[in-house]
């Protein structure tokens, strides 16, 4: 009876959209991820309608399941993250789909160099999650969730599946964070850096033996920015700055500020990098984006010492939760501290917007309440690996008292952030 209950809320739980998915197969067609599934997104009530029936197929399992199962299942987790790590560093998904959809395990081992009857049984697995499909005799297919960890998905999220190895060496010292320490504040180290040799996170990255690795890292976090980013840009409403200067502090290669400047033709940008990071992206801009030059500027500094220039909008988007509180408060008072006295407006553009500077965050908002058991989870994550963590909108409201702003409105945005506008008090 246990055993089929468990293929039933299985079932359940990967294909909650079965009844709305007209034509729906148990794996991808032709190596095509159905077009609904990259409607949801899109669709606030088809989103209520998941998770509701993903809550309530969960709360069912917990009372019809045994509590001894149901935790075992929780505790092996930690293989199952494992087994999707392996799969994914051996290009499977990406082995299969080239061989049109599903390929004989054979196959599979032999292009992967692979012994047969081991990653049969690690496939196996993630089968059982719904990550790629046994459809019989050996045979493996593609599904909508494995074709994700393709290279060539425009969903991917690959290279955030291979940052495995730093997030679990980091997660090996969970318990050296828990313990209360009375010695030096000062010389508290994060998990990660537990690992590495006392070498923060970033630092690490930045090392020239780990070039490959901050490479992984940096092609995660663009990964994430296309996950996260859809919400952002469709349930915010930007046009209100179409005719703003706008900052984009610390952001990366400028892709989002790239998809504002192009989608407000009237707005200006600013790129606001460490010198390392604008050395390296303002040439991939004069080459790749020559008509928007005339309307963005490259500004070097480090926001825990350099403000970045005035402007109208200034931009933090999945920033602040790389830090503890007392960092956080320190880069919102380094950009407060940009706002001219006079509230001029910047030298580069001439009428000013508004008659104060706006300071926008970007950020997952967690709460007892929250509908994403994952979010929580990417709290740990950032506890383990910078001592950051994913805040409440009470701890983000302190957070800018703190530093000279003052919270006036939320707008939760689909996808897990939320945007947070702020004015300095």
């Amino acid at each position: 009876m246990v055993s089929y209950l468990k293929t039933v809320f299985s079932y359940l739980k990967n294909y909650s959209f079965y009844w709305l998915a007209k034509g729906f197969k148990p794996y991808a067609v032709n190596n095509q991820s159905y077009k609904f599934s990259d409607r949801k997104l899109n669709n606030p009530f088809v989103n209520k309608i998941f998770l509701w029936i993903g809550k309530k197929t969960t709360d069912f399992q917990r009372r019809v399941f045994p509590p001894s199962y149901l935790v075992l299942n929780e505790w092996c987790g930690f293989l199952v993250s494992k087994i999707i790590y392996e799969l994914t560093k051996l290009e499977v998904a990406d082995i299969i789909k080239a061989q049109g959809g599903k390929m004989n395990i054979y196959e599979i081992a032999k292009a992967t160099g692979t012994k047969e009857d081991k990653l049969n049984r690690l496939l196996r697995v993630a089968a059982s999650k719904g990550i790629f499909c046994s459809i019989g005799n050996g045979v493996y297919a593609n599904t909508q969730l494995s074709l994700v960890l393709c290279k060539d998905h425009p969903n991917t999220f690959r290279n955030i599946i291979l940052l495995y190895e730093e997030y679990s060496s980091a997660t090996q010292y969970l318990a050296y964070d828990l313990k209360l320490q009375t010695g030096n504040k000062n010389e508290r180290m994060t998990p990660f850096a537990k690992a590495h040799d006392g070498i923060g996170a970033f630092e690490w990255w930045a090392l020239p033996e780990n070039k490959e690795r901050q490479e992984v890292f940096n092609k995660g976090m663009i990964e994430q920015d296309s996950i996260y980013g859809k919400g952002l840009h469709q349930d915010y409403d930007w046009s209100q700055y179409r005719n703003a200067t706008y900052v984009d502090v610390a952001g990366g290669s400028g892709g989002f500020l790239f998809q504002l400047l192009t989608r407000y033709p009237t707005m200006k940008g600013v790129l606001y990098e460490y010198p390392s990071v604008i050395e390296k992206f303002e040439q991939l801009w004069s080459t790749n984006h020559k008509e928007l030059l005339d309307r963005v500027q490259f500004f070097r500094g480090d926001f825990f010492i350099n403000p970045p220039p005035p402007s109208d909008v200034y931009f933090l988007r999945s920033i602040l939760h790389n830090w503890p509180d007392e960092q956080a408060v320190k880069i919102l008072k380094t950009i407060h501290s940009a706002i001219p006295s006079t509230n001029v407006s910047s030298s580069y553009h001439e009428v000013p917007s508004y008659s104060k500077p706006k300071l926008l965050i970007a950020e997952i908002l967690i709460d007892d309440r929250t509908k994403f058991p994952l979010l929580y989870q990417l709290d740990i994550l950032m506890m383990c690996m910078y001592n950051g963590k994913e805040r409440t909108k009470s701890e983000i409201t302190e957070l800018l008292n703190k530093s000279g702003w003052k919270l006036t409105k939320v707008t939760y945005c689909r996808g897990g952030f939320s945007v947070i506008e702020a004015v300095p008090l």
